[in-house]
């Protein structure tokens, strides 16, 4: 199977469960960008014995850029790769039996193919972020990832790079608008399924925050298009998600929304990412 897996990571020990739920003998490229100690000690043991992690053959790679950004670490990692395909895949997920399989054979005559994402939770706050993010994420067919099988060579028809080197956060949102834009059909497989863990309030809210300046640096980059305002996210996301999710969902989604834009202003007046 001509595919790796690509992971990039920064301090997430919890790589070391990804790996071990892979199920095929594929290439394994590890993304490091601004590693922890802890980390690189961690996948310099992976690719030195990777049958310890996993029951299957990996060949590990492992590439490192200085700075922290996910669409740093996108790139570097699809240079390092081997094989024509690549398999986008977060150190906090895991894949369910047959997933990476299931994703190969739906690509056929498309260029992209997608799984869905199961947002674990253990409580009821859980539950609620959970929910919140799959009316983000997982309720609609697009390219973010995880989990996210392509070609190398749809870079001919989305303008010419993979993620855009500015950008830190909402990386695989402009992907997907530019794959859009290019009209790429994505082949979608609800059975392809990775495990989220269960999120957490205050990382999802500070995830919010600089998902604006991320936004905000796109929009600068005339990439994207304005956000929608104060007013009309009550239709977009409260409305939108309490009929979709329940009205506890909608609210959280408003809230979100909005320590969104707080970022996006905020970036636009101080600048907190160059």
């Amino acid at each position: 199977m001509n595919v790796s897996v690509l992971i990039p990571v920064s301090s997430d020990l919890r790589i070391s469960d990804c790996v071990r739920s892979i199920d095929e003998n594929i290439e394994l490229v590890i993304s490091l960008n601004r590693p922890t100690k802890e980390l690189k000690s961690l996948v310099k043991k992976m690719a030195e014995n990777p049958e310890k992690f996993c029951a299957k053959k990996l060949k590990v790679k492992i590439c490192v850029i200085s700075y922290l950004s996910i669409a740093g670490a996108y790139n570097n990692g699809i240079r390092h790769s081997s094989n024509d395909l690549i398999l986008l895949m977060d150190s906090d997920c895991v894949f369910s039996p047959g997933c990476i399989r299931k994703l190969y054979h739906r690509l056929d005559t498309n260029k992209l193919s997608k799984g869905k994402v199961n947002f674990l939770f253990t409580n009821r706050l859980n539950q609620l972020l959970a929910r919140a993010r799959e009316f983000h994420t997982s309720d609609f067919i697009n390219a973010y990832s995880p989990p996210l099988l392509f070609n190398k060579d749809i870079i001919d028809d989305i303008k010419g790079y993979y993620f855009h080197p500015r950008l830190c956060w909402m990386e695989d949102g402009e992907f997907d608008c530019r794959v859009k834009e290019a009209k790429l059909k994505i082949s979608y497989d609800p059975t392809a399924i990775v495990e989220h863990c269960p999120l957490i309030l205050s990382k999802d809210l500070i995830n919010a925050l600089w998902y604006g300046v991320g936004r905000r640096i796109s929009f600068d980059l005339g990439l994207v298009e304005k956000p929608s305002g104060f007013i009309q996210s009550i239709n977009n996301y409260f409305v939108k998600g309490w009929k979709a999710k329940g009205f506890l969902v909608g609210a959280y989604l408003l809230f979100w929304k909005y320590i969104q834009l707080i970022g996006y202003y905020s970036q636009g007046v101080l600048k907190i990412r160059k």
